[in-house]
């Protein structure tokens, strides 16, 4: 997928990755399935800038191995520009994942997350990405452009 780096474990138990990582208008999490709406997207077109984006949500599947269930994982999310600085909207968080009953030892469990940022603001024109970490090492990046696009429809 166009716009997206997803950093795998080593391969080894103990690791937990990130399999699904996208960009889309709206998601949500209803009974552990994850709901996508108009996702899969990598440009903000717009008409001038700064702009600012009503919403948009981030749609994720965190994996996670059957050794690491029962702890705790310390996530952050944060929104950066192309040359990495932190433009705001940070969010940091725990996962904790619990063995459902009759699970097989050593089946992983996946956790799907949609994230939510209404009235995001764009000084300039160019890329940015939101940067997923666990345990302060990068799992995920989701990157984006905006661009001026003078033919843009007011949306």
């Amino acid at each position: 997928m166009r716009g997206v780096a997803v950093r795998p474990g080593s391969g080894n138990h103990g690791a937990m990755e990130v399999t699904t990582a996208m960009l889309a208008d709206a998601a949500s999490v209803e009974n552990g399935k994850l709901y996508v709406h108009g996702g899969a997207w990598s440009v903000i077109n717009t008409r001038e800038v700064p702009v600012t984006h009503p919403s948009m949500a981030l749609a994720l599947v965190f994996r996670v191995e059957y050794t690491e269930a029962l702890e705790d994982h310390p996530i952050a999310i944060e929104l950066l520009d192309e040359d990495d600085q932190s433009l705001g909207p940070r969010i940091d968080g725990i996962i904790h994942v619990g063995h459902p009953p009759r699970m097989r030892p050593g089946t992983p469990s996946f956790v799907p997350q949609a994230i939510r940022f209404n009235n995001v603001s764009f000084e300039r024109e160019g890329g940015y990405r939101f940067r997923v970490s666990v345990r302060d090492e990068e799992v995920a990046s989701v990157q984006f452009r905006v661009l001026r696009s003078p033919q843009q429809q007011a949306q």
